[in-house]
């Protein structure tokens, strides 16, 4: 019978333990326009020796297992002026970025990364970007 009453108590303190180590580790909980940039802002451009190098490298230290990502060498507020004015959904940056698109091959494990200046179309939501979605070439006559 103590075990019963003793039960809730014990529950509720391990409920408050829990709560007080995520403060305690500074851990919040993150937008989406935090996490499109985690994935997809580096600027200035991480230093490496080659293009494949820098995209192992910063898949590797970001954590990011997709098999194809895109990195934007460009001011946050850059960035995020695309959406500035816009409904949420696809847009099209008026003007050119300077990235790094990053393939993988899972077969041999390696990557190749391709520097560009292009346009990119964003998911917009609520003024932010959320979703990279491709790049597009600049017409020849920008």
């Amino acid at each position: 019978m103590a075990l019963k009453g003793s039960y809730p108590a014990l529950l509720l303190s391990l409920v408050l333990l829990g709560a007080w180590l995520a403060l305690a580790s500074g851990q919040q909980p993150t937008s989406t326009n935090d996490q499109f940039l985690r994935r997809h802002w580096d600027n200035p451009k991480t230093q490496a020796t080659n293009n494949s190098a820098y995209c192992s490298l910063l898949t590797r230290c970001r954590g990011i297992s997709k098999r194809n990502n895109t990195f934007i060498h460009d001011s946050i507020r850059a960035i995020n002026h695309i959406c500035t004015g816009k409904r949420d959904g696809p847009v099209t940056s008026p003007r050119t970025f300077k990235i790094t698109v990053c393939k993988f091959n899972p077969k041999t494990g390696t990557a190749t990364g391709t520097p560009l200046v292009h346009r990119i179309v964003v998911i917009c939501k609520k003024k932010l970007p959320v979703r990279f979605v491709r790049s597009v070439r600049p017409k020849i006559w920008e």
